[in-house]
């Protein structure tokens, strides 16, 4: 399980001892970590980071819905959301449009684009996933899941 584990994270272990707890920790944090820059150079060849990719996808999935709205569903800020979607924006991606009731805000919708865009990327995305999960059965997946269900809840709440 050592290879597993990144430098810094053996760093750490090195100076705790033998401890298979904070090892797999330590192993979840490698891995997130890596699958993390994985999907940041998947999207990057599409011009997108994680961030602008959740805001394009929510927004396609709930046309009209607020940009107020979409920070809660992302659980960012509202300043986050703004630069999301000043670049989507940008890019042609998707509009604005002003909120048929509250003047102070606007709904949201996603372009021709932007539909495309999320055409030709959700199964490309769907395929690197299952190839990340290739050659896991489905015992060791179930197990895995319950495993990181334990980590989450002793986080305690968001």
């Amino acid at each position: 399980m050592t290879d597993a584990v990144g430098t810094k994270q053996a760093l750490l272990l090195s100076r705790l001892g033998d401890d298979e707890a904070a090892r797999l920790v330590m192993t979840v944090v490698t891995t997130a970590r890596r699958i993390d820059a994985a999907c940041a150079e998947l999207l990057a060849r599409h011009d997108l980071s994680e961030g602008r990719m959740a805001a394009l996808l929510a927004v396609s999935a709930e046309e009209g819905i607020t940009p107020r709205l979409l920070a809660s569903r992302l659980a960012v800020t509202s300043a986050t959301v703004t630069g999301l979607l000043d670049r989507l924006d940008r890019d042609g991606l998707i509009e604005r449009h002003p909120h048929p009731t509250d003047g102070r805000t606007h709904t949201l919708a996603t372009t021709l684009a932007g539909e495309r865009l999320v055409a030709e990327l959700v199964p490309v995305y769907a395929e690197w996933l299952r190839q990340l999960g290739a050659g896991i059965s489905a015992t060791d997946r179930d197990r895995a899941a319950l495993v990181l269900a334990a980590m989450q809840r002793n986080l305690g709440d968001d």
